[in-house]
């Protein structure tokens, strides 16, 4: 779902001055998370360029030959959302395992209160979440991955400050059937003892191949989607092809939340060369407001 900065604004000085009356127990900052934050028009709950497992801790796993990986990704989005998002990772082998740390940082910069708001002051209000996350990935049998990762998420809505610890859990199986299968999920955000504190997500996704040729001459159609507790709705499908360094990928995504559907297309350039890949993914927004921009590196080293 898309928020306007306005929605934003009004909300957080609603919920600031209901503050004092009664204490909201949602850590603030969940909603930023709606944002598909390292994905470069991916499925979440399968392997993806940025690698740091944000959505499916066993998507970290590192390829055979490959002992470390270092992930970075950021959103840039337009002035009426005015969302910042920004992530890091490092994986590393140990003892047949992949140990994968990630952070992640999301906030809308420039809010202020709303004039008729008595407390009106100068200063923006601060609004922003961070997740930091451990996680483990490993190979069980030939075609199955499993992954955990515990996370501790922070928010911070002008003075309140909160944080919550969850767990979260994954699979991916992959070279399945004569069509080259690959299904996963996982959860994100998952804390049942923070009585209603933390709302978690479920994700699965699948694709197939199409045509292929060879390793790096393929073309594979795939789907995703996600759901949140008393929240919103996403189903994403796509379709990928890849020819020789270069991968592109494309399809429409749907959103639904609080009774309202969008439906908007994303699109990605990923580049594959030495190890290194960069992407860059475009996503529409709704009411003709303009795009939305991603990107994510990640670097193999042997």
């Amino acid at each position: 779902m898309r928020i306007s900065r306005h929605y934003i604004a009004l909300l957080a000085s609603a919920l600031i001055a209901a503050n004092g009356e009664c204490q909201n127990p949602e850590i603030p900052g969940r909603d930023l998370l709606a944002f598909p934050v390292g994905l470069i028009a991916e499925a979440g709950a399968l392997p993806n360029v940025f690698g740091g497992g944000f959505w499916n801790p066993a998507s970290t796993r590192l390829p055979d030959g490959s002992r470390w990986r270092l992930s970075a990704a950021a959103i840039s989005t337009p002035s009426d959302l005015s969302v910042n998002a920004h992530a890091g990772a490092v994986s590393g082998t140990w003892q047949g395992s992949t140990i994968t740390a990630s952070i992640v940082r999301a906030s809308v910069p420039g809010l202020v209160r709303t004039e008729s708001d008595p407390l009106t002051v100068s200063a923006d209000l601060p609004y922003s979440t961070f997740v930091t996350s451990l996680g483990i990935a490993r190979a069980y049998g030939s075609h199955l991955t499993w992954g955990v990762a515990g996370r501790v998420r922070t928010g911070q809505m002008e003075l309140k400050k909160s944080a919550a610890v969850s767990v979260d859990a994954g699979f991916v199986a992959d070279h399945l059937t004569r069509f080259d299968l690959r299904v996963g999920a996982s959860t994100f955000l998952a804390s049942p003892w923070s009585r209603g504190s933390e709302l978690a997500t479920y994700l699965a996704g699948a694709d197939a191949r199409l045509i292929q040729r060879d390793s790096v001459r393929s073309v594979r159609v795939g789907m995703s989607a996600a759901s949140t507790q008393f929240g919103g709705s996403e189903q994403f499908a796509y379709l990928s092809a890849r020819y020789g360094a270069w991968e592109g990928r494309a399809g429409p995504a749907r959103t639904t939340a609080h009774g309202s559907v969008n439906i908007r297309a994303r699109m990605a350039v990923t580049i594959h060369y030495a190890g290194y890949a960069i992407g860059v993914a475009r996503e529409g927004t709704p009411n003709g407001l303009a795009p939305s921009y991603q990107f994510a590196l990640s670097s193999l080293l042997r």
